[in-house]
């Protein structure tokens, strides 16, 4: 069992291969050059300059992620302390791609990383790492001097409770204590399920579509109908409720309807400060000559002899990569082509042209008690196997992660 105080590979990124980048990196060959054509964050590729397999690094993505990597291990963010704001991020997420991507939720650049319930308790983790200001954790009615991850999660009982206390008084303007709070809003939340339901049915219709359509959209099965049926009705979560605004008509914030709610359920990663955790890793990386970066198609980056090639493409039934979706017969005929060895993660690809060569079953406990399980699977082209450009290793690894 690896306890994850870990290793942060790469720069925040939804979707990130931040848990399995040793596995990945084991299961590469050791060639001259690597290729992370779908580079993302760049979380491979960190883990890739970090093994000593390789000489020569070249990195793609549409985004401009790979940039923005690339100047963060030249030092380009040494000397990054800010604390950003909701205000400043919307007013800055346009001018610097640093705050648009690692000060939003998701990493997407579009809203900001933390929701206005948690703000609070994440401007004074920054404070006291950062600037060895204890002062706003004080105001919580925390008294400590120190505010690592490690001491944080072995006080997040206590330390919550005071949070969320402070949060109703000084926010609320509510003498509840924490045990009335959350009655009082599980039962309003019971009061108005209906008005919820219909709200979200409402924003189906006017979309045109039908759960099953959302299903398709969120790569779920059968989860629409928790959201749109009575039997066993739940609000989303906040990441699922911004990914079904982009497609369906829901006006209002996730914070106006569910927000303090999400505040008594959450602050599972209450030592964590995403935006800054990621940049500090990178600081062991020293200024590298041989890391080329591009910005285009995947099939438009010409590959050396000697290399590995690495696809990490969006997975079928999730979000959509580009504009109009991600032509995959296009990805798998380009697949066959390469006479270099080819590894892609994906959970799935067509059995009579890939062989699943290695995977991954994460198990992932939060400190929240809750968890999760995935296979990631690592495929190669049978027509590589055929002709002996790559290897069949068959490696299955279960592996639990713990998150504090």
């Amino acid at each position: 069992m690896i306890d994850f105080l870990f290793m942060r590979y790469g720069l925040p990124y939804k979707g990130s291969k931040n848990i399995i980048v040793p596995f990945l990196i084991d299961a590469f060959p050791r060639k001259k050059n690597f290729y992370d054509l779908f580079a993302g964050g760049c979380a491979v590729t960190h883990g890739a300059l970090l093994s000593g397999k390789f000489e020569n690094f070249f990195i793609n993505d549409i985004s401009d992620y790979p940039e923005v990597f690339l100047k963060a291990i030249n030092g380009g963010f040494k000397d990054e302390k800010r604390w950003i704001s909701r205000e400043d991020f919307l007013n800055l997420k346009d001018k610097e791609a640093y705050i648009r991507y690692c000060w939003s939720f998701g990493n997407k650049g579009f809203n900001y990383l933390y929701s206005k319930e948690v703000e609070p308790w994440k401007k004074a983790l920054h404070y006291a790492r950062v600037f060895n200001d204890f002062s706003l954790l004080e105001a919580f009615g925390i008294k400590t001097n120190k505010a690592d991850r490690i001491t944080v999660a072995k006080n997040a009982d206590e330390w919550k409770k005071k949070y969320i206390e402070w949060y109703c008084k000084e926010v609320l303007h509510s003498s509840l204590d924490v045990l009335e709070l959350r009655k009082n809003l599980e039962e309003n939340i019971k009061r108005n399920s209906e008005e919820l339901r219909n709200y979200l049915i409402n924003g189906l219709k006017k979309a045109g579509m039908r759960p099953c359509d959302v299903d398709r959209y969120l790569g779920t099965k059968g989860m629409a109908d928790h959201y749109f049926g009575k039997s066993q009705w739940e609000f989303p979560t906040r990441e699922v409720y911004i990914k079904l605004q982009s497609f369906l008509v829901l006006p209002l914030e996730y914070e106006e309807i569910y927000g303090l709610q999400e505040l008594l359920q959450s602050l599972q990663s209450l030592q964590s400060l995403e935006s800054l955790e990621s940049l500090e890793s990178l600081e062991s990386l020293e200024s590298l000559q041989s890391l080329q970066s591009f910005r285009g198609s995947y099939e438009k980056i010409k590959i050396r002899p000697d290399s590995v090639i690495y696809c990490d493409i969006p997975y079928r039934n999730k979000d959509g990569y580009y504009e109009g979706g991600f032509d995959y017969e296009r990805f798998y005929d380009w697949c066959e082509k390469q006479t270099e060895p080819l590894y892609i993660s994906e959970y799935w690809m067509p059995p009579e042209r890939f062989e699943c060569v290695a995977s991954i079953e994460k198990s992932v406990t939060l400190c929240s008690g809750g968890g999760k399980k995935a296979v990631e699977k690592l495929f190669v082209p049978k027509v590589q196997i055929k002709k002996k450009i790559a290897e069949i290793k068959n490696v299955y690894v279960q592996q639990e992660f713990n998150f504090f």
